[in-house]
């Protein structure tokens, strides 16, 4: 039985609220938790805003979404981003291994895969109002491994209801790795790597975003493959010093080469499973590749993205796209002259999943 950690004041994890239980006053919605439970440098960034422990693999988590994010958000601003389902799970696993199950500060997770699927309300249940979007997860941990009285890894899986409404659920599965492994399993040096300037993006219209900063896509030779833009720079993306391409960049890549695909009608990904298998690394090109498949109802797309980098998949997305209301984008070409993205990339070189 793992040990549930209650921090106090003066802890490194301090519980955002007194330990009663939610039908004795407990706001879940007061404060953010700390941003080094969610692994984040900005404040902002945080959506968690209260835990409880119910049980010893059972957690109860406040989160709150603002009106606007300045990266996730959908055309229109009618809807939140549905990405969102999937940074705040994300934020959910790490919070618990470290508050939860007394993960050291300074021990890293390894992302296995993260998903989710929005509930029978759809977009609707994601609606933007005039206030931030408070939201309750109800969080179980499934497959929970110790070794030697440490968390090893475990699978989150999360109910979310907005106003007592199921809005969706998600699921991730984590593995804890502690300083002196991740430096071994990484190599010596990965920490003073220089990522190159990221290539030229494509045009932002083509992948639904409104900046050329959020582009995380540059056009190849084909229409069905882009090189990944890791902009070491970007705020949310790379919000803290990373030596791999972050997850939630993975993400981005996939729905973003959806949105190219289904130009120039705009859609979101209302479910979207992604597995990791390597780390992608940030001084070596990665390639995104997507393919549309049959469509079982003639509104919802399904969406298979790759992400191959040194010649294998390093991670494999699947969306369910359906359209979202919005300004509908002008038809038009990529942005691009004719040159290979990078210098020697032709249109029968590209190393593709195997």
């Amino acid at each position: 039985m793992p040990l549930i950690v209650e921090p106090d004041a003066d802890g490194p994890y301090a519980h955002p609220g007194s330990a009663t239980l939610p039908n004795q006053g407990y706001d879940f919605h007061d404060r953010t938790v700390s941003r080094h439970l969610v692994h984040r440098a900005s404040v902002s960034e945080v959506f968690l805003t209260g835990w409880q422990a119910t049980g010893p693999y059972d957690f109860l988590l406040g989160a709150q979404w603002p009106r606007l994010h300045g990266f996730y958000r959908l055309p229109g601003d009618r809807y939140h981003d549905p990405v969102l389902v999937a940074e705040t799970v994300r934020q959910a696993g790490l919070l618990i291994g470290h508050a939860g199950f007394g993960v050291p500060r300074g021990h890293h997770f390894v992302l296995e895969d993260l998903g989710y699927s929005l509930g029978e309300a759809g977009l609707a249940g994601l609606a933007v109002t005039a206030g931030p979007a408070s939201l309750m997860l109800t969080v179980g941990c499934e497959d929970v491994r110790m070794r030697h009285g440490r968390l090893a890894s475990m699978r989150v899986h999360a109910e979310i209801t907005r106003d007592g409404r199921r809005i969706g659920h998600g699921s991730g599965q984590l593995r804890v790795i502690t300083p002196a492994s991740y430096e071994r399993l990484r190599g010596p040096g990965r920490q003073a790597v220089v990522p190159p300037r990221p290539p030229e993006p494509a045009a932002p219209e083509l992948v639904g975003r409104a900046q050329p900063a959020d582009v995380v896509l540059s056009p190849t030779l084909r229409p069905d493959t882009w090189l990944l833009r890791a902009d070491a720079g970007h705020p949310v993306l790379f919000d803290h010093e990373l030596d791999h391409v972050p997850g939630m960049l993975v993400l981005e890549a996939a729905r973003q080469a959806a949105q190219r695909l289904h130009h120039p009608e705009p859609v979101v990904p209302v479910e979207l499973v992604t597995s990791f298998d390597h780390y992608i690394e940030l001084d070596r090109p990665c390639f995104v590749r997507a393919v549309r498949e049959q469509s079982p109802d003639g509104r919802r797309t399904p969406v298979l993205v790759r992400l191959v980098q040194d010649g294998r998949t390093a991670a494999e997305c699947r969306l369910l796209t359906e359209p979202v209301d919005g300004p509908r984008v002008p038809v038009r070409r990529d942005a691009f002259d004719g040159r290979p993205a990078t210098p020697g990339l032709g249109s029968t070189r590209l190393p593709l999943a195997s």
